[in-house]
């Protein structure tokens, strides 16, 4: 099974939110490259994505706090520095 199928996420993708600037291209695709996983709260993974030079945040739906924890230590090892389709393709071994 791979990620954006885990019937733990409650939706794939995740859509980018925070401020941009004024006539900032806003990222709607998964092709944007990972940068930096944060420590999970709740049931939320959140984690920065880069698109065309600027940052941009995004918060991960999963359905516990423990999933959540479970995710970000596979994000950490395996994803960062590639696109967030990518991340959705990566085979879960469960």
């Amino acid at each position: 099974m791979v990620v954006r199928d885990y019937p733990g996420i409650k939706d794939w993708p995740p859509m980018p939110g925070g401020a941009c600037a004024l006539g900032q291209a806003f990222p709607l695709d998964e092709d944007v490259i990972i940068t930096e996983i944060f420590p999970a709260r709740n049931e939320f993974v959140t984690f920065t994505c880069e698109f065309q030079g600027a940052q941009h945040t995004y918060d991960l739906l999963m359905t516990d706090i423990r999933m959540a924890e479970e995710f970000v230590r596979l994000m950490r090892r395996h994803v960062v520095g590639k696109t967030l389709g990518k991340f959705g393709d990566f085979r879960l071994d469960i």
